[in-house]
């Protein structure tokens, strides 16, 4: 059930929604479900509020849900550091060159079990084990398996590194000596890293720009520490039911988790 912790404001000021995907939008089971697919068209019909996905995975990985529910053309992939309308890239930035080779270096030296490096539609792992074989099965992309420390440094707009909490939290501390880049960990085994000029919330704030809406207008859903920022950035900023009690604790408002249809019934509430 969705919480009433805040007043209600008015329904028809929402003028923009962004949906995160991973833990928010799709299930633990990878997929949407029939409730949170038919609330979503609901709304476009109805209301005709432009929706956008927004989420650190790949632009082709967007695509792999984006196919199955079509929202608007803009895609917001690596939480922003690509953004294309359609094939055009409307936004971007990457990782510079010498700290993107620092980073696989201290991957790689700390023997953190899985380094994946990201570029447009480009997926380079290090090696086909348990975390590459989640990464696929939640994305249904299929990565190239490389000597990570051969790969161009350039043009790369996001690294994720995943081990045990105890060699993730680790080399955090080590990462953190770089000025130039944003680290989220999105979970105690994660970690997905980007130029310091990338965020989930410089995204709706240059999307803001983009639709000329107010962000205070702006609604975004999201579960992880990558969606904080945003949550706290928008107007109508929802925590999922399964996300961190901390994010829950600065969101507008708090809905059910991805296994129970949060999403439809945020819309519900907010688009009756």
């Amino acid at each position: 059930m969705l919480t009433f912790a805040k007043s209600e404001r008015l329904k028809h000021t929402i003028e923009a929604i962004f949906f995160d995907i991973d833990g928010t939008l799709i299930t633990s089971q990878k997929v949407i479900s029939k409730n949170v697919m038919a609330e979503i068209n609901r709304v476009g019909a109805i209301y005709k509020t432009p929706m956008f996905y927004i989420s650190a995975r790949m632009p082709k990985a967007i695509h792999t849900v984006a196919d199955t529910l079509k929202l608007n053309e803009i895609i917001i992939a690596y939480t922003g550091a690509l953004i294309l309308d359609k094939n055009t890239i409307i936004r971007e930035s990457s990782i510079s060159a010498v700290i993107s080779s620092n980073i696989v270096h201290e991957a790689v030296t700390a023997d953190i079990e899985y380094i994946g490096l990201y570029s447009y539609d480009n997926w380079y792992a290090n090696g086909d084990n348990y975390w590459t074989q989640r990464e696929i099965m939640g994305t249904k992309v299929q990565p190239a398996i490389v000597d990570v420390r051969n790969v161009e440094a350039g043009n790369l707009h996001k690294i994720m590194l995943r081990d045990t909490p105890e060699k993730i939290s680790a080399i955090v501390e080590k990462l953190q000596s770089h000025t130039d880049i944003n680290i989220f960990k999105t979970k105690d085994t994660t970690l997905e890293i980007f130029d310091s000029s990338c965020s989930k919330a410089v995204s709706v704030k240059f999307m803001s720009h983009q639709l000329n809406i107010p962000l205070n207008g702006m609604m975004a859903i999201g579960d992880s520490e990558g969606d904080k920022e945003m949550i706290q950035t928008v107007g109508y900023g929802i925590a999922m039911g399964n996300a961190d009690e901390s994010i829950k604790q600065i969101a507008f408002d708090v809905t059910a988790s991805n296994d129970e249809d949060g999403i439809a019934q945020t819309l519900k509430k907010y688009f009756p």
